[in-house]
Formats: C-alpha cells, sequence, structure tokens
C-alpha cells in the first residue's frame, strides 16, 4: 500500500495591509518574493526541507541479526507497514513508524528448519506475537554533533516494554524514477532485547547454559525511502 506522495517544499501564508499607492503595493510584493526565496532555500541542518513526510513501501529494508555466544546465529527481517514523521526548524521533531510483528522472520535458511525456527520467534518464548501483534518506533528528537553525525532519539515499544534509544543515522537525497526526488534514511542500532523481556537463552539471567546462551543485543539495520 503506497503511503503517500512527495511532500517538498512549503507553502507561506503572508498577509499584507494593502493601500491606494501603487509603490507600497509593488513593496509588499517584492519583499513577499523575497521571503518565499529565502524560505524555499532553507534545509536546516539535517539537509531536508521542514514538512510532513511519510516512508514508502518501495524496497523498505528492517534487518535484525542475533548471534549466540559463540558466534552463530541467524538473521532476517521485520515488516515495517506504515511509518511518518515531521521536519521543523531542520530537525525531526516527532515521527512514528510501526512494525508487523507477525511478519518477523529469519531469512538466512529455509525448509522445516526455518518453519520451526520463525514458530519459535512468534510464541511466548519470545515474541509472543498474539499478544504483541505490533512494534512501533517514535521520533522523539533528532540532533547533529559538530563532527556531522546524525542522531535520532527514539522510543521503541516492543513486546509490550517501550525503552529509549539513541540511533545514528544517515540522510541522503534520491532521485525518483518516475521523477522528483525523496530522501534515503538509514542506520543501525544494537537493541538490549532483555530491556523489552526478551530474556530467553541470556546468560544474564539463566545459568550454565554454555554456548547455547544467545547474546543480548540484537542488531537492527534499516534503509527507508521518505517522500
Amino acid at each position: 500500500m503506497k503511503l503517500s506522495h512527495l511532500i517538498f517544499g512549503f507553502v507561506v501564508l503572508i498577509c499584507t495591509s494593502c493601500n491606494s499607492e501603487s509603490s507600497n503595493e509593488n513593496s509588499d510584493t517584492a519583499s513577499t518574493n523575497e521571503s518565499k526565496a529565502k524560505v524555499s532555500t532553507t534545509l536546516g541542518e539535517l539537509g531536508i526541507p521542514d514538512g510532513k513526510y511519510s516512508l514508502t513501501k518501495d524496497k523498505p529494508r528492517i534487518n535484525w541479526t542475533a548471534k549466540k555466544i559463540s558466534g552463530s546465529g541467524h538473521s532476517g527481517i521485520i515488516p515495517a507497514t506504515k511509518g511518518k514523521f515531521k521536519v521543523e526548524a531542520g530537525i525531526i521533531t516527532k515521527g512514528l513508524v510501526t512494525f508487523n510483528m507477525n511478519g518477523f522472520e529469519a531469512t538466512d535458511i529455509d525448509g522445516d528448519s526455518k518453519e520451526n525456527f520463525d514458530s519459535h520467534l512468534k510464541n511466548e518464548d519470545f515474541f509472543d506475537v498474539d499478544k504483541f501483534p505490533e512494534a512501533t518506533l517514535s521520533f522523539n528528537s533528532s540532533s547533529i554533533n559538530k563532527e556531522g553525525t546524525k542522531t535520532l532519539s527514539c522510543t521503541l515499544d516492543m513486546h509490550g516494554i517501550a525503552v529509549d534509544y539513541d540511533i545514528p543515522f544517515k540522510l541522503k537525497e534520491q532521485k525518483l524514477p518516475e521523477g522528483g526526488m525523496g530522501y534515503n534514511i538509514s542506520g543501525e542500532f544494537f537493541m538490549d532485547r532483555t530491556k523489552h523481556e526478551l530474556t530467553y537463552g541470556s546468560g544474564s539471567f539463566f545459568d550454565n547454559l554454555g554456548d547455547k546462551a544467545i547474546n543480548d543485543d540484537v542488531l537492527i539495520s534499516f534503509a527507508f525511502l521518505a517522500l
């Protein structure tokens, strides 16, 4: 389902008083045009115009990688069903991405192994998707440091537990095949699954697991196209 079309620009509403002197009217018009020009070329520190944006389903990518203490592990995807965010004064001020946890799956195995593994991920040992069918990532703010690193302050609500994360990300302009421009947003971070009460196989909670212990940190990487 297409989430929205490109919102790229600003609507500037300027109210001016009119009088009978044409010189004043010309002056007001010139001033208005100058203001529009200044607004339309101001992109802010993120390099993206102020406005409301939607994340498209054109090749969105949310990948996960989980490993055991031994180094072996699995990787897969989490489907994003919708997403949007708002840029004000050059920074991201709020937004929301929704994930379909029923679509959480491994992509590095197939056949019966995949079926059994995916079923285990979705049952009460892990994500309990019957009880928690959705997860959300809320955008609270963004910032950029003197080295130019962009950071998104977010809250991930997964398995019924909301946890705050600071996520480094990259943002670049991308030409669209049908014309116009969009913005590619990408990044990665480690999610501490135990903070979301996902403790199965964690050496932090259970003893004598040996090389069957699963790392608490799960690598999440993502890439979206925003319009």
